[in-house]
């Protein structure tokens, strides 16, 4: 069987939002699973990014009550090419949330729905003061999602 691919795009601009995304490529690596993850800054993606890959998973904060500005740049620099060849890409996303997290939600859902893709899993909206119980809710959907690929649930 053939590895399947995963990419990952995050912002992790804080300590805390860096020990979020090493969480997601710890607990995928982890499962020991016939899975390829590739880990990226939204800066460092492209549409050529996309080429073989079998789902997505979103990290991103939230500035000023919406989604990162480099994630919304990834977003604007690739729409139009990711609309036209990705439809039905599995994609799980979270947001490390100051504030309440909805205009991220709102803003991110909406991207999604016109790119097509299916979101497989809520978003896990990660708000207030940092606790350490954010890494245990993002395993666990991380894991749901990395399982739902390799069998190809998703």
């Amino acid at each position: 069987m053939l590895k399947k691919k995963i990419l990952f795009i995050h912002h992790s601009p804080s300590i805390n939002t860096r020990q979020l995304s090493d969480c997601v490529v710890k607990k995928i690596n982890k499962l020991n699973l016939k899975i390829s993850l590739k880990s990226l800054a939204p800066l460092d993606v492209n549409f050529h990014t996309f080429n073989s890959v079998n789902g997505v998973i979103i990290g991103t904060t939230e500035n000023f009550g919406y989604m990162a500005g480099l994630t919304k740049d990834f977003f604007d620099r690739n729409y139009d090419l990711l609309r036209e060849t990705t439809q039905g890409l599995p994609i799980f996303y979270y947001v490390r949330a100051g504030l309440d997290g909805e205009g991220s939600k709102v803003a991110i859902n909406k991207i999604l729905k016109g790119l097509g893709w299916k979101q497989v899993l809520p978003p896990i909206i990660l708000k207030g003061p940092w606790q350490k119980s954010f890494l245990d809710d993002l395993e666990s959907q991380v894991s749901n999602f990395a399982y739902g690929i390799e069998l190809g649930i998703y």
